[in-house]
Protein backbone atom coordinates (compact mmCIF):
# COMPACT_ATOMS: atom_id res chain seq x y z
CA UNK A 1 0.00 0.00 0.00
CA UNK A 2 1.46 3.35 -0.90
CA UNK A 3 1.71 6.29 1.50
CA UNK A 4 -0.80 8.44 -0.39
CA UNK A 5 -3.52 5.88 0.39
CA UNK A 6 -2.56 5.83 4.08
CA UNK A 7 -2.58 9.63 4.24
CA UNK A 8 -6.00 9.85 2.59
CA UNK A 9 -7.28 7.19 5.00
CA UNK A 10 -6.02 9.22 7.98
CA UNK A 11 -7.58 12.36 6.52
CA UNK A 12 -10.98 10.64 6.32
CA UNK A 13 -10.67 9.28 9.87
CA UNK A 14 -9.84 12.84 11.01
CA UNK A 15 -12.77 14.36 9.14
CA UNK A 16 -15.26 11.67 10.21
CA UNK A 17 -14.32 11.79 13.88
CA UNK A 18 -13.85 15.55 13.98
CA UNK A 19 -17.07 16.54 12.24
CA UNK A 20 -19.24 14.09 14.18
CA UNK A 21 -17.87 15.24 17.53
CA UNK A 22 -17.97 18.89 16.53
CA UNK A 23 -21.70 18.59 15.87
CA UNK A 24 -22.15 17.60 19.53
CA UNK A 25 -20.00 20.56 20.51
CA UNK A 26 -22.00 23.01 18.40
CA UNK A 27 -25.17 21.75 20.06
CA UNK A 28 -23.61 22.38 23.47
CA UNK A 29 -22.47 25.86 22.41
CA UNK A 30 -25.98 26.78 21.30
CA UNK A 31 -27.99 24.99 24.00
CA UNK A 32 -25.64 24.99 26.98
CA UNK A 33 -24.28 22.21 29.15
CA UNK A 34 -26.86 22.02 31.94
CA UNK A 35 -27.67 18.39 31.03
CA UNK A 36 -23.99 17.50 31.24
CA UNK A 37 -23.70 19.24 34.60
CA UNK A 38 -26.63 17.30 36.02
CA UNK A 39 -25.24 13.96 34.82
CA UNK A 40 -21.86 14.73 36.39
CA UNK A 41 -23.36 15.85 39.70
CA UNK A 42 -25.44 12.65 39.81
CA UNK A 43 -22.14 10.71 39.66
CA UNK A 44 -20.53 12.86 42.38
CA UNK A 45 -18.38 14.92 40.01
CA UNK A 46 -18.29 18.73 40.38
CA UNK A 47 -20.35 20.49 37.72
CA UNK A 48 -17.33 22.64 36.79
CA UNK A 49 -15.96 19.55 35.01
CA UNK A 50 -18.81 19.91 32.49
CA UNK A 51 -16.88 22.71 30.79
CA UNK A 52 -14.45 20.02 29.66
CA UNK A 53 -17.14 19.03 27.16
CA UNK A 54 -16.23 22.17 25.22
CA UNK A 55 -12.61 21.03 25.12
CA UNK A 56 -13.49 17.47 24.07
CA UNK A 57 -16.27 18.36 21.63
CA UNK A 58 -15.22 21.74 20.18
CA UNK A 59 -11.49 22.38 20.59
CA UNK A 60 -10.25 18.79 20.10
CA UNK A 61 -12.38 18.11 16.99
CA UNK A 62 -11.26 21.42 15.48
CA UNK A 63 -7.63 20.43 16.10
CA UNK A 64 -8.26 17.05 14.47
CA UNK A 65 -10.15 18.42 11.46
CA UNK A 66 -7.61 21.08 10.52
CA UNK A 67 -4.64 18.99 11.58
CA UNK A 68 -3.12 21.08 14.35
CA UNK A 69 -1.41 18.82 16.90
CA UNK A 70 -3.75 16.01 15.89
CA UNK A 71 -2.39 13.52 18.43
CA UNK A 72 -3.03 15.94 21.28
CA UNK A 73 -6.57 16.55 19.98
CA UNK A 74 -7.11 12.79 19.80
CA UNK A 75 -5.88 12.38 23.40
CA UNK A 76 -8.41 15.02 24.46
CA UNK A 77 -11.13 13.08 22.65
CA UNK A 78 -10.08 9.88 24.43
CA UNK A 79 -10.33 11.64 27.80
CA UNK A 80 -13.76 12.99 26.84
CA UNK A 81 -14.99 9.57 25.70
CA UNK A 82 -13.74 7.85 28.85
CA UNK A 83 -15.61 10.44 30.93
CA UNK A 84 -18.75 9.78 28.87
CA UNK A 85 -18.43 6.04 29.46
CA UNK A 86 -18.02 6.62 33.20
CA UNK A 87 -20.90 9.09 33.49
CA UNK A 88 -23.37 7.11 31.41
CA UNK A 89 -22.75 4.09 33.63
CA UNK A 90 -23.99 1.77 30.89
CA UNK A 91 -22.61 -1.79 30.98
CA UNK A 92 -19.85 -1.98 28.37
CA UNK A 93 -21.41 -5.02 26.68
CA UNK A 94 -25.06 -3.83 26.81
CA UNK A 95 -26.85 -4.45 23.52
CA UNK A 96 -29.67 -2.60 21.81
CA UNK A 97 -32.83 -4.30 20.59
CA UNK A 98 -31.23 -4.79 17.17
CA UNK A 99 -27.98 -6.36 18.40
CA UNK A 100 -25.60 -3.40 18.39
CA UNK A 101 -23.77 -2.09 21.43
CA UNK A 102 -25.57 0.70 23.29
CA UNK A 103 -22.25 2.53 23.41
CA UNK A 104 -21.50 1.76 19.76
CA UNK A 105 -20.86 5.34 18.66
CA UNK A 106 -18.71 5.97 21.71
CA UNK A 107 -16.59 2.93 20.81
CA UNK A 108 -16.21 4.21 17.25
CA UNK A 109 -15.07 7.62 18.53
CA UNK A 110 -12.64 5.91 20.89
CA UNK A 111 -11.16 3.62 18.24
CA UNK A 112 -10.74 6.44 15.71
CA UNK A 113 -9.05 8.62 18.33
CA UNK A 114 -6.71 5.77 19.33
CA UNK A 115 -5.83 5.31 15.66
CA UNK A 116 -4.91 9.01 15.41
CA UNK A 117 -2.81 8.86 18.56
CA UNK A 118 -0.88 5.89 17.16
CA UNK A 119 -0.56 7.06 13.54
CA UNK A 120 -0.80 10.83 13.78
CA UNK A 121 -2.81 12.90 11.36
CA UNK A 122 -0.88 11.95 8.24
CA UNK A 123 0.59 14.31 5.66
CA UNK A 124 -2.48 16.49 5.16
CA UNK A 125 -2.12 18.55 8.34
CA UNK A 126 -1.29 22.16 9.14
CA UNK A 127 0.95 21.50 12.14
CA UNK A 128 2.48 18.08 12.63
CA UNK A 129 2.74 16.70 16.17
Amino acid sequence: MNMININFGLLFIRLGLGVCLLMHGIFKLTHGIDDVKSMLVARGIPDLVAYGAYVGEVLAPAMIIIGVFCRIGALLVIANVLMIIYVLHTPLSALTGVGGFELEIVYLYLSAAICLVICGGGEFVLIRD
